[in-house]
Parts: C-alpha cells; sequence; structure tokens
C-alpha cells in the first residue's frame, strides 16, 4: 500500500472551495488526464482518467463513491480503476481548514493499492506523478475560482458508505 500527502493554501474561503470541490463539471475540467465525469447519483461518479508514468500510459474508467461529506470541511472518496493490464484502489480524504487571514487550507491524505504495470514503475515513481496532478488540479481549481467560474455543490455521502482498501 502507497500513502501520499499534502495541502494546497487558496485565497478563497471553505464555503466557497467546497462548491468547486463538489461541482463534477469543475472536477472534470480540473482533474488532469480526465476525459470526462458523469454523475451517477448524487454520491457516485463515473469517469475516464488517462495516466502516464514514464513509459506506462493508461487509460482507467474509474468508479467513485463519495463515503463522507460534513459540508463544507471534509470530503472522503472511494476511487477504483480498472485499465488494460492495470487497477488501483484508493480512499482519499480532503479537509478544508480555514485560517485566521481568511484563506482556506485543503489538507489531503490518501491511501492506494495499485496492480499491473504501472505498480511496477515503484512508490518513487508513483508518488512523483501523483503528487504533479494533485498540484495541477488544485492549482487548476484555484485558478477557477478565482476567474469567478459558476461553481454548484451537487455531491454527498452515501448513505451507510465506508472507504476501506481491500488489501
Amino acid at each position: 500500500m502507497m500513502e501520499f500527502n499534502g495541502e494546497f493554501t487558496s485565497d478563497h474561503d471553505r464555503e466557497t472551495l467546497w462548491k468547486y470541490f463538489t461541482d463534477p463539471e469543475i472536477l472534470a475540467s480540473c482533474a488532469p488526464g480526465c476525459d470526462h465525469i458523469e454523475m451517477v447519483t448524487p454520491s457516485e461518479l463515473k469517469a475516464t482518467i488517462a495516466v502516464g508514468v514514464g513509459s506506462v500510459k493508461p487509460t482507467f474508467d474509474v468508479d467513485m463513491v463519495v463515503t463522507r461529506t460534513v459540508e463544507p470541511e471534509l470530503l472522503e472518496m472511494q476511487v477504483e480503476g480498472d485499465a488494460s493490464r492495470n487497477s488501483f484502489d484508493t480512499v482519499a480524504e480532503m479537509r478544508l481548514v480555514e485560517n485566521a487571514d481568511g484563506t482556506t487550507t485543503a489538507e489531503w491524505e490518501a491511501q492506494a493499492n495499485a496492480s499491473g504495470l504501472i505498480a511496477s514503475m515503484g512508490q518513487r515513481a508513483l508518488g512523483s506523478v501523483a503528487g504533479r496532478i494533485v498540484d495541477n488540479f488544485f492549482q487548476d481549481l484555484e485558478d477557477k475560482a478565482d476567474e469567478g467560474v459558476p461553481a454548484t455543490s451537487k455531491l454527498e455521502g452515501k448513505s451507510g458508505a465506508e472507504a476501506s482498501l481491500e488489501g
């Protein structure tokens, strides 16, 4: 199992950011390599995402379940992806923390299992790619908020759902 974490500080308040983090159209436009995100229910999403790690560049069919939300501070997801000879299973949690100066810090952590060719690249390579993808995602989301692109909160936690990694 691999573990990742980080934080990003935004100039926006957390109520504003919450709308961006829970709007599938915004998420699709900000996620690097994301072809589309389809909202199946307010807690279930499907997506197609291409990820390149070295010479391995699979395109994953991704299923996401929002397992828990506490508006406007906590978003937890279970994410599974399958591609030719590759798969991953991830649990991710993000907390939006208000800062005294009016900014908001998004603190995130994820635990992931990967298999197939992408797993053979090793945690160091995967960690580097994951860090770049997450940094780009947060910056693109911040840019959308700076531009005032309209965002509407559409996601909610699935009743009875729990996020867990199958080991």
